[in-house]
């Protein structure tokens, strides 16, 4: 009997949406179904503005000029005699703020082996956003005449040495978002150096900008993310609900084949057969052939005028023996 064609189709069909549907619930639940998103609600910037002016000695370079301000020359070490600096400090926000700002000062020499101290600041504090700063000028024979000091205590000298000015403004305001709190430390650097256009002096940092935020967080339930869901458990459901039914109906209407008895098998060939209660015993020299077929068995018997030995026990058997060469079939 032909295997019918529907249950095959059934079975198919929902064997693949199965699959399917195992790939989809996988595939939604990579998505979160809730999201987080930082929303920036005000942002504020602390800036600061160096400004320079250099005095010079008398020089053949610059024509005898006396000062030099940003951008209009190398500073020499030997014609600079001090290099006034002044600092202007701004606070931004984009909401209105109630703020208070509280800002030092210190100035520190540093070499390669040691640093020293040579001015600080107390503290001030403000309610101004911009504030302007006049900064103890940077005398080069009053450093140089530091530095020999703790180079004769400490035994260590270097030809270079660097001159940091740290400002330190303690920003605090009140906005409609949140309270501001900002600690921002522009470091103006005044390097003493040898390079090849001699010795030279370089101011690094001249503007510094800090930007903070005050931000919320927001998670968001994403609800097309929860409909998939759903809806992807309903397919399963579906899907598994339709595989068990298939299966179950593919089992019911599969064809069941009939299995002929041993002697409706053996009824064609009675005339060859002969019946013993035990096998036939077998010699250590004899070879054994199975035989594939009862047909087969029979013909060979034919040919070779022997006669099938039938054997029940321990099952059925089928044997032929030619003298040293015995040929053997199992009915199912």
């Amino acid at each position: 009997m032909k295997k019918p064609e529907k249950t095959i189709i059934l079975l198919t069909l929902f064997t693949i949406l199965t699959l399917i549907s195992i790939i989809t619930v996988y595939a939604v639940h990579q998505n979160p179904t809730q999201e987080t998103t930082t929303n920036t609600l005000c942002t504020y910037t602390s800036i600061a503005t160096y400004y320079f002016t250099a005095i010079l000695e008398p020089n053949t370079i610059y024509d005898n000029k006396t000062t030099l301000e940003p951008n209009e020359g190398t500073l020499y070490t030997k014609i600079t005699k001090q290099i006034n600096i002044s600092l202007t400090y701004t606070f931004r926000a984009n909401l209105p703020t109630e703020t208070t700002i509280t800002y030092s000062l210190t100035q520190t020499l540093k070499t390669a082996a040691l640093q020293y101290e040579t001015n600080s600041t107390t503290q001030t504090t403000t309610n101004q956003t911009q504030i302007q700063i006049t900064i103890p000028p940077v005398n080069k024979n009053a450093l140089q005449a530091i530095k020999s000091t703790i180079e004769s205590e400490t035994g260590a000298s270097s030809s270079t040495y660097v001159v940091e000015i740290t400002p330190t403004f303690a920003i605090n305001a009140n906005t409609t978002a949140g309270p501001i709190h900002q600690i921002f430390t522009p470091t103006l650097l005044i390097n003493f150096k040898h390079t090849d256009q001699g010795n030279i002096i370089t101011i690094e940092n001249l503007r510094q900008t800090k930007t903070d935020a005050i931000t919320e967080n927001q998670t968001i339930t994403r609800h097309d993310m929860i409909n998939q869901r759903y809806a992807s458990y309903i397919l399963i459901t579906m899907s598994i609900a339709g595989l068990v039914f298939s299966t179950r109906f593919y089992i019911k209407t599969k064809p069941r084949t009939k299995k002929m008895s041993l002697g409706k098998i053996l009824a064609p060939y009675k005339d060859l057969i002969i019946e013993a209660h035990e096998p036939p015993k077998m010699s250590p020299e004899t070879t054994t052939i199975n035989v594939e077929t009862v047909q087969e068995l029979a013909r060979t018997a034919e040919i070779l005028a022997k006669p099938m030995i039938l054997t029940r026990k321990p099952e059925p058997t089928l044997t032929i023996i030619d003298q040293n060469i015995v040929y053997k079939h199992k009915p199912q």
